[in-house]
């Protein structure tokens, strides 16, 4: 009997059925962010067959992408990021459906950005706790889950926030009642989102960081964000094809994988982790194990 699935995915079937590749050519995905994590997650969506997107990035490429973005390179610089992942998508599956938000995701067109998703993928700016508040609140009004990758150094997370569980509010202290511009100025607590904090990290870059430097970013961490946020994006997607599979995580629950030194684990206790993590860098620091790093370059 001929199996009704395009042979551009004819080889998923080795590791997931028939039933689940329609399931995913079947889902919608929004997606807010596409500068680092969310530009490589998108597209390996599209090469597992999800063919619908909605897509949001109010940026253009800038020369400082191009270590870790797929779509970074010396000719886009200056380019949409939406309109440089759109023609990735295309050239990947020309039947693809992708409606695009080219300024971003804000209180005016959050509604529809959500619209009919199956799923969220929240990959905004860390630093922009107002737009992570947003998306996460209006996935809860429409019952969305909401998908959350990070690359940290060599190292990744993965999490999600179910419509009924705990989720952006908790994770970041962030009152039920606090209004967008009051999180607005709110600096981030990393204690309460990152549980893993490499050992190998230098504790002069985490200083520049809180005193303004963008979040340093390389492409280990980025490819492994992606793969991450990809397996928990295919659980979710085709929850209720197969109850074999492992439920998605949620929130309080986050994975770390480090492609470095082979660390991982799910953790439950976010804040404990940190410290842990932050004692075991200050460690081996003392013990003269650590790269000295100069960051910001400039």
């Amino acid at each position: 009997m001929a199996i009704d699935v395009p042979p551009e995915f004819e080889r998923n079937l080795g590791f997931w059925s028939v039933d689940e590749q329609r399931a995913l050519a079947q889902s919608k995905v929004a997606l807010a962010g596409v500068g680092g994590d969310g530009y490589l997650l998108g597209l390996s969506l599209v090469r597992m067959g999800v063919r619908q997107l909605t897509v949001a990035d109010p940026e253009v490429f800038e020369a400082e992408n191009i270590n870790r973005v797929p779509g970074a390179t010396a000719e886009n610089v200056g380019r949409s990021k939406v309109e440089c992942f759109v023609e990735d998508v295309l050239a990947i599956n020309p039947s693809a459906e992708i409606d695009e938000y080219r300024t971003g995701v804000h209180a005016e067109n959050i509604t529809q950005f959500v619209g009919d998703a199956d799923l969220v993928v929240d990959e905004t700016e860390l630093t922009r706790l107002e737009l992570g508040a947003m998306l996460a609140d209006e996935a809860i009004r429409q019952r969305i889950p909401v998908v959350v990758v990070m690359n940290i150094g060599f190292a990744a997370q993965v999490t999600s926030y179910s419509p009924d569980g705990p989720g952006f509010r908790v994770m970041m202290g962030i009152a039920a009642d606090e209004s967008y511009e009051e999180i607005a100025t709110r600096t981030v607590d990393f204690s309460r989102c990152i549980p893993y904090i490499a050992p190998y990290t230098d504790a002069s870059v985490l200083t520049a960081v809180q005193n303004g430097a963008s979040l340093p970013s390389i492409v280990q961490g980025v490819n492994l964000a992606s793969a991450l946020g990809a397996s928990q994006c295919f659980l979710h997607l085709t929850r209720g094809v197969d109850p074999r599979r492992p439920t998605p995580l949620h929130y309080p629950r986050v994975l770390y994988v480090d492609s470095l030194t082979g660390s991982s684990r799910v953790v439950r206790r976010v804040g404990w982790s940190h410290r842990l993590s932050l004692l075991r860098m200050m460690t081996s620091k003392v013990r003269g194990r650590t790269p000295p790093m100069s960051y910001p370059a400039s």
